[in-house]
């Protein structure tokens, strides 16, 4: 079953523009559950182990130097 989607949704994620609203509202969504009353909370949640690595720890090694190679590759390109 196919979704159709309207044609503002489809122009917005092809644009430019797409990638870096997303990233000022993820940034804005972490400082405020940071400074909220679940901040702890929230920041017990980033130091989850997980196959023996907290997310924290997975998120600056090995998606960070994913993010790297593609800008590297986005560069020669």
């Amino acid at each position: 079953m196919q979704i159709a989607l309207s044609r503002s949704f489809n122009a917005f994620f092809a644009s430019e523009k797409a990638g870096g609203i997303l990233l000022i509202l993820g940034t804005a969504t972490s400082l405020l559950a940071a400074n909220s009353a679940f901040g702890t909370a929230y920041l017990d949640f980033w130091h989850l182990k997980v196959a023996g690595l907290s997310l924290e720890h997975w998120i600056n090694d090995a998606l960070m130097a994913v993010f790297f190679l593609f800008v590297g590759l986005e560069l020669e390109r």
